[in-house]
């Protein structure tokens, strides 16, 4: 993800969560350089946590539920939550599992990989799909293979999973003619600045429906 980052409170509060072998990492490096998948998961000791799967790097655990987690990394990279589920919910097969674009190239996909012990704890967990590299099946039940090797277990149907895969797929496509049409809009108002000076741009780029600078 190459997305411009939300403010520095944010960032401190993200890096707090991220912990390996009890020290902190340098979460911007696991977000700039590639978020592969996150899922919620009970660790011993820590109750429970999310797993982080990052490019080229070790799991990592934080120690904060799904939602949490979800909800920082949305600030994170300036994504309404409640934005995102009110335009594409009428577009997708399952309202109430809409896939995350955090960027019009990582479309991330929910995914059932547990089951709770207590309801609010979380059972899906988001999958990039532009890192899954296949589904098969293991013992009657999908596995999705990433592309660093990392296998997810799914707790649903291998229809399910293409369900949510194809989901994926409409956001993706509705978040690049919405991302084209902000940028012809953002052309036509251009050419009507004779001279654009910096802050006729700055009002341009401030209209744009999406974050473009991608």
């Amino acid at each position: 993800m190459d997305l411009t980052p939300n403010t520095s409170s944010v960032i401190i509060s993200l890096r707090v969560l991220f912990l390996k072998f009890g020290r902190r990492i340098n979460v911007e490096r696991v977000l700039k350089e590639g978020l592969m998948a996150f899922v919620p998961e009970y660790v011993e000791h820590r109750g429970n946590c999310t797993m982080m799967y990052g490019k080229d790097l070790e799991p990592l655990v934080m120690e904060k539920s799904i939602k949490t987690i979800i909800r920082l990394i949305a600030k994170y990279y300036f994504i309404d939550l409640n934005e995102i589920k009110k335009r594409y919910k009428p577009l997708v097969s399952s309202p109430n599992l809409v896939p995350i674009p955090f960027s019009k190239k990582d479309i991330f996909v929910p995914i059932k990989t547990r089951k709770p012990m207590i309801k609010n704890d979380g059972a899906f967990g988001y999958i990039n799909m532009r890192y899954i590299k296949d589904i098969k099946k293991r013992d009657g039940s999908p596995i999705i293979h990433l592309m660093n090797g990392v296998d997810i277990p799914c707790l649903c149907s291998m229809e399910t999973v293409d369900k949510h895969i194809r989901d994926g797929h409409i956001i993706n496509r509705c978040y690049e003619d919405r991302y084209m049409t902000g940028v012809a809009e953002a052309e036509a108002m251009y050419n009507t600045l004779i001279p654009a000076t910096k802050a006729d741009i700055a009002m341009i780029l401030s209209r744009l429906p999406v974050n473009t600078n991608n």
